[in-house]
C-alpha cells in the first residue's frame, strides 16, 4: 500500500500547515496573515529596504510581495517612500503603529519556537535546522540547476 508519509515533501507540508494555522490564529487580532507576518518580521530586522531586497529576505516574488505590502500599507503597518538614491525604486518602512505592536506580535513566534523545540535535544534540533537550511538552498526540482547537479 502506498504511504505518502514516507516523502519529505508530504511531511514538510504537514508541518507547515500546522505552523501556518497556529500563526493565522495568533495573528488574527492584529489583522495580519502569516505572509504579512513574515514581511513584518523581515522589516523588524531592518527596514528602509527595497522591495527586491525584502523579497529576497522572505522568498516571495515581486508580484506576490507587492500585494502583501499593499494590504499591510492599508492596515497601517508599512509605508513606502521613494528611494533618495534611485527615484525609480521605493523603500519599505515599518510605521509607528507597527513599532508599537511589534513586540506583542513577535513574542508569540518565540513561544511557538520554544514549544516546537521542547521535546527534542539541542543536538537533534541543530541537525534538523541544518537539514532545513540545506533543503531551502537546494535547487528547485526540475530547474536547470537541479538537473545540472544530478
Amino acid at each position: 500500500m502506498y504511504d505518502a508519509r514516507k516523502h519529505i515533501c508530504f511531511n514538510v507540508g504537514r508541518v507547515m500547515r500546522r505552523v501556518y494555522d497556529h500563526y493565522e490564529k495568533r495573528l488574527s487580532p492584529f489583522s495580519l496573515t502569516p505572509p504579512q507576518y513574515f514581511v513584518f518580521n523581515a522589516l523588524w530586522m531592518g527596514d528602509g529596504i527595497s522591495v527586491g531586497e525584502l523579497g529576497e529576505r522572505v522568498s516571495l516574488d515581486s508580484s506576490t510581495l507587492t500585494g502583501v505590502i499593499d494590504r499591510m500599507e492599508r492596515s497601517g503597518y508599512v509605508e513606502r517612500q521613494l528611494n533618495p538614491q534611485d527615484r525609480r525604486s521605493v523603500l519599505v518602512f515599518l510605521t509607528a503603529k507597527a513599532r508599537e505592536v511589534g513586540p506583542h506580535i513577535l513574542e508569540f513566534a518565540d513561544a511557538l519556537d520554544a514549544t516546537l523545540r521542547h521535546p527534542f535535544s539541542k543536538e537533534t534540533m541543530d541537525t534538523f535546522e541544518q537539514v532545513l537550511r540545506a533543503l531551502a538552498q537546494a535547487p528547485a526540482p526540475g530547474s536547470a540547476a537541479a538537473e545540472a547537479h544530478e
